[in-house]
């Protein structure tokens, strides 16, 4: 029984159907026999006698002439009973393939498919055997499967846009405030005559100042909505090119502020391909937004450097400064987090890592941030496979 289970379908169907036929064809044939043994013992075979005229009749009819019913009753049977053996041993065959194969595993899958109609995906489908609906009761599974992490991904996005236009409203209520309070006082000193040159100046400073600061802050939460959307474009990029592009983007960030920038590649670059997969977009974005990150912090010198491990391409930005805040590390570059917690005029919002990280999960890889004893250590990885 625990084969036929596991046999295909066209096997097990198979297999059944010739058991029970030959069920039915040795029942036919004992019965065909038995009812030719009762027939003999009672005198009523099928040998026939003539009468003088030469008319066949049948032993039974020269007593009284007539033929007994149980006779004919006999005869029908031998006719019968091996049609009705062989339909009972198809319906059977068929019964038992049903149970056997089909119950269970079409009671699972329409029982699955009414708990994902009703939205409830903390099940399991288990494949009882390994034919063609266990097969499908697999797919069926990796379906579920796939649907709950899809549902899991949308409610976590859902969750994370809710924090992030939570967090948007209430870091735009201070700047908000001050140039409400601003707009106030030049009001009144218009109003009052009390209005000076220098107050009016400090004001409109105070409020371009904030306008300014809100701008920014609207422009790094347009650039959040719009990475959640972006997508991976794979292209064949050349490993010295792209070394060489981002070392003059790293000194051109640092152009005017003194700092020394060191961009290198390791000696594995040499002996492996020279062309790599990679969304150069992507990667220029997370290397230009860690190092103006780290410029914020650094004393002297900022170390670039570059290597290839399996199917990641590892990019490392390593500073001399304080290193990041123990808040930072604790959230792995959550969204809103500051290295300068006590400035409220910092025109930084938090962002920077946050996006850095969208970016590196884009490109299947991961971002991550360490302190060593030199400074802060930013690492961020990037797939370089081509699926």
């Amino acid at each position: 029984m625990e084969r036929l289970k596991q046999m295909s379908l066209k096997k097990t169907f198979f297999c059944l159907t010739m058991l029970f036929l030959l069920i039915a064809l040795v029942l036919s044939t004992f019965s065909v026999i038995g009812i030719g043994k009762i027939s003999q013992e009672y005198g009523t075979s099928l040998e026939m006698k003539i009468d003088g005229n030469g008319v066949i009749i049948p032993p039974a009819a020269t007593a009284d002439n007539a033929v007994p019913l149980w006779y004919h009753a006999l005869g029908v049977l031998q006719l019968a009973l091996p049609v009705l053996f062989v339909t009972a041993g198809l319906i059977s065959s068929s019964l038992v393939f049903y149970r056997l194969k089909i119950k269970n595993p079409l009671e699972e899958l329409q029982a699955g498919a009414e708990r994902i109609m009703q939205n409830d995906l903390d099940f399991s489908i288990q494949a009882i055997s390994q034919d063609e609906l266990g097969q499908l009761c697999n797919s069926f599974e990796k379906m579920r499967r796939q649907l709950l992490q899809n549902n899991r991904e949308l409610w976590r996005q859902m969750e994370e846009r809710k924090r992030l236009n939570a967090a948007f409203s209430h870091d735009l209520r201070n700047p908000v405030t001050v140039l409400k309070g601003s707009a106030k006082l030049l009001k009144k000193g218009l109003a009052n005559g009390t209005l000076s040159p220098p107050n009016a100046q400090d004001s409109v400073a105070m409020i371009e100042e904030y306008t300014g600061r809100i701008e920014t802050y609207i422009e790094a939460m347009s650039s959040v909505q719009h990475l959640e959307e972006l997508q991976c474009v794979l292209k064949k990029i050349n490993l010295e090119t792209l070394i060489k592009e981002l070392s003059d983007s790293a000194r051109l960030l640092t152009m005017d502020s003194g700092i020394i920038v060191e961009v290198k590649a390791e000696d594995q670059f040499e002996t492996l391909k020279k062309n790599v997969w990679l969304d150069k977009a992507i990667v220029f974005n997370v290397a230009e937004n860690l190092i103006a990150n780290t410029v914020r912090f650094v004393k002297t010198k900022i170390q670039i450097s570059l290597r290839l491990e399996a199917e990641m391409l590892i990019l490392s930005v390593q500073d001399d400064g304080p290193g990041f805040p123990h808040a930072i590390l604790h959230k792995v570059a959550k969204p809103f987090l500051r290295g300068d917690e006590g400035n409220d005029h910092s025109p930084h919002f938090g962002m920077g890592l946050y996006i850095c990280r969208l970016l590196c999960e884009k490109h299947n890889g991961s971002l991550q941030l360490q302190n060593t004893k030199d400074g802060a250590l930013a690492t961020a990885r990037f797939n370089i496979s081509k699926t």
